[in-house]
């Protein structure tokens, strides 16, 4: 496990642990990189820690610095909100949020993509305006729909396929954001720029989404 200082590179930190993963990835089993560590597992019998520890000082210098200098990466994901999608609509409301409120203050905002985790391809995007902020659900659900856009604090997220999950349920895309047979097997990196785009349902039915 690599550690990083939170101030060792301040708002960067999290693009940095992303490059370095990213440049990991081709010699090791996984890398897991997080907000301000990253998760290495590799085996012991293809490669020696002397060779990691190499290989990471090298990462830390001047090629990864280069990485971070690049443009991200901008996504703009489709999502269908409504009533059928947005199975946590009734608590924005109990706040004084109604659906084209919820609508018009998540998609006007850029989020950034600080880890990938949970479960492969769910990317935590931070940016969520403070008026959308809810905690998670106190009983999580056995099962959420797979495209489905949700909000917990102050981060939002895609759940990339059907599983349990706790976080309010805004809407939903027939973007596929994690495709395991193939290069990259998901959409997201960290670091870069998501943007949501309301669609109509045809639109959603059309571009491949179910209800």
């Amino acid at each position: 496990m690599i550690h990083f200082d939170e101030n060792f590179i301040e708002a960067d930190i999290g693009k940095y642990a992303g490059a370095i993963g990213l440049h990991l990835q081709s010699s090791v089993m996984n890398v897991v990189p997080a907000y301000h560590t990253i998760l290495v597992e590799y085996l012991p019998f293809r490669l020696n820690e002397a060779a990691i520890v190499r290989q990471l000082h090298a990462l830390l210098t001047e090629q990864v610095k280069m990485e971070l200098e690049t443009k991200p990466i901008r996504h703009l994901i489709p999502v269908y909100y409504a009533a059928e999608t947005a199975l946590d609509l009734v608590r924005f409301q109990e706040n004084g949020i109604d659906l084209e409120q919820l609508i018009d203050l998540h998609s006007q905002t850029d989020y950034e993509v600080s880890a990938v985790g949970f479960t492969p391809g769910f990317a935590f995007l931070s940016g969520v305006d403070s008026r959308l902020s809810l905690p998670r659900l106190a009983s999580p659900r056995v099962k959420v729909p797979k495209g489905s856009v949700a909000i917990a604090e102050t981060k939002t997220a895609i759940y990339p396929s059907d599983s349990p999950g706790g976080w309010n349920i805004i809407g939903r895309t027939p973007s596929e954001v994690y495709q395991p047979n193939q290069q990259p097997i998901t959409l997201f990196s960290i670091g870069d720029i998501v943007t949501f785009k309301p669609i109509a349902k045809d639109e959603f039915l059309h571009l491949g989404g179910t209800l």
